[in-house]
């Protein structure tokens, strides 16, 4: 090998070594004995095969069967081809080279194995990759931190606009409320709000008051913007007049903004706000979209608030006839049941009324035939007289006070002495065959409404000597008998009305307490009794229930009624 050639290499900061055919090294520089060792008069495959092993690689382009030859170093000795390719060294632990290692043949006599260091290369590349890399996430945080900002001042400012409309449940004070925390957003001069009746905008609503007057007027656009409102869309567009129809221009250029508030799926109105901003920023923008949205939920909110108002005020009218026209149907079924009574109670007062009366004759001739066996049957005639007059009076009073209408308001009462009352206006229909069975218990004061609940003890009574009438028509010997007993159960008082009557079919069962439904013969009922007697002592939180049947716990009875009336 020349001296030149050995003169040439030997000053290089690369490290080289230079093999013959035989696979000998024949020399290698300085630089090569600082990094790798020194390797003289050695076979270059023992040796490099052994340095080898500290060689990293990721791939070799180079195709071999052998394996020991597939690494690039052992490659650069064995093969008589020319490459280039990269590999790192481990000199320490932690100290790597990486080297760009290129193979090539000279004269076709010696092989030359050059190491170019591009470990500071590498260095700074990846240097510049990683300042790269966080040059752009800088810049995604920035643009990110941007956004989270926008973002926040955005929501900041919905919630704001939120908290002052979304509890907002007049819409006239929702949409004035609306117009100025717009005008205060986007620092309007003016503002109003436009309803849509059929195809055109009417201004109904402005901010602030000082635009009053422009209420009622009529306002116009372009067909492809009402297309755009119709369907949500914002507006916002630089303007020299306040719409197309406008025939004074405005003293300076300003920016319009057109907000369309939906309604149900439909345009509703818009609000229109002018500002001097000649450029409206996307945080604005969304910010409007999100105004819209908040506005027009709410729109929602305080029209179904006052659907809702007025359903309840029509609901209270409707209760209120209803219990009106309840008082006319039970005030109703009072006098149809108090009509039945009177031409009855007419016979029972005129019974008594006759004895006086014979006995006013009779007192006319003894007073002018008068002797003292006549005074002995006066003092019998005053007897008479008197337990007639009794008879009338308390017959009176039970009518009386049967027939009050206007006890509205609960009292308390004595349930006991309500049934003797119903008991005395019925007295006369309990004739002979008859047996009333009392079995009282010892009762508390109830409040209740009385004349309503004799009510329904008279209606329950009635039906109970028709029954056992309908048997008398066919059985002259047969004796009808009520029992009515009254008992304190746990919170509430149970009365039960039994009779031995027909009884009740099961077919008609379902059906009593329904409105309309009697089984009486035409003209003798009104259907409406029971329905009422229900009504009655519903209004008192109670219940009533009835059997009718065989009754094996209670003997020769057909048909119960229960009435439980809570004591508290």
């Amino acid at each position: 090998m020349s001296n030149a050639l050995i003169s040439f290499y030997h000053n290089l900061e690369e490290p080289i070594v230079i093999y013959d055919k035989k696979q000998d090294i024949l020399y290698h520089n300085l630089s090569f004995k600082k990094i790798f060792g020194d390797f003289n008069n050695s076979k270059g495959f023992d040796c490099l095969s052994k340095l080898s092993y500290k060689f990293y690689y990721q791939m070799c382009f180079l195709k071999s069967e052998d394996l020991k030859t597939y690494n690039p170093i052992i490659s650069a000795i064995t093969k008589n081809i020319n490459f280039t390719t990269y590999a790192s060294y481990q000199m320490l632990e932690d100290k790597f080279y990486h080297f760009m290692i290129k193979s090539f043949s000279i004269k076709n006599r010696y092989r030359i194995v050059y190491f170019y260091d591009i470990t500071d290369e590498l260095k700074t590349e990846k240097l510049k990759e990683e300042n790269e890399r966080l040059r752009i996430q800088n810049i995604e945080f920035a643009t990110t931190n941007s956004k989270a900002q926008n973002q926040a001042v955005k929501m900041a400012l919905l919630n704001r606009i939120s908290i002052s409309i979304k509890n907002e449940l007049d819409i006239k004070t929702l949409i004035e409320k609306s117009l100025k925390e717009l005008s205060i957003v986007f620092g309007a001069s003016k503002s109003y709000f436009a309803e849509l009746k059929k195809d055109d905008f009417i201004i109904k609503y402005t901010y602030p008051e000082v635009y009053a007057p422009q209420i009622g007027e009529k306002i116009i656009y372009s067909k492809n913007l009402i297309d755009d409102l119709h369907n949500g869309i914002n507006s916002i567009q630089a303007c020299i007049k306040e719409h197309e129809g406008a025939s004074i221009p405005l003293l300076n250029p300003t920016t319009r903004i057109i907000m369309p508030i939906i309604k149900n799926e439909q345009l509703y109105g818009i609000a229109v706000i002018f500002t001097p901003k000649k450029e409206i920023g996307e945080i604005e923008k969304e910010l409007l979209v999100g105004i819209s949205m908040v506005v027009s939920s709410s729109l929602i909110q305080a029209n179904l608030f006052h659907q809702i108002s007025q359903k309840k005020e029509e609901l209270e009218n409707a209760i209120k006839e209803l219990k009106e026209t309840q008082l006319q149907l039970i005030n109703s079924e009072k006098m149809a049941s108090l009509g039945q009574l009177v031409a009855s109670v007419a016979h029972e007062i005129n019974t008594p009324l006759g004895a006086i009366n014979a006995n006013n004759e009779m007192m006319h001739s003894i007073f002018e035939k008068y002797s003292k066996k006549n005074l002995e049957m006066l003092k019998e005639i005053n007897a008479v007289d008197k337990e007639a007059i009794k008879r009338i009076t308390t017959i009176v009073q039970s009518l009386k006070r049967f027939v009050r209408l206007d006890e509205t308001v609960q009292q308390e009462a004595n349930i006991n002495q309500e049934l003797d009352l119903t008991l005395d206006l019925i007295h006369h229909k309990i004739k002979k065959g008859f047996v009333i069975e009392k079995e009282y218990g010892d009762l508390p004061m109830v409040n209740c409404y009385p004349n309503m609940l004799n009510q329904v003890f008279l209606n329950i009574l009635m039906n109970a000597i028709h029954s056992i009438e309908e048997i008398k028509a066919n059985d002259a010997d047969y004796t009808g008998k009520i029992k009515i007993k009254t008992v304190i159960l746990g919170d509430f008082l149970r009365v039960s009305i039994l009779d031995n009557g027909k009884g009740i079919k099961d077919s008609d069962k379902d059906k009593i307490f329904s409105a309309g439904y009697t089984t009486k013969d035409k003209g003798k009922g009104t259907g409406l009794g029971l329905a009422i007697c229900k009504k009655i002592i519903e209004k008192h939180k109670g219940e009533i229930h009835f059997e009718s049947g065989k009754l094996d716990y209670e003997k020769g009875y057909k048909t119960i009624f229960r009435i439980d009336i809570p004591l508290f």
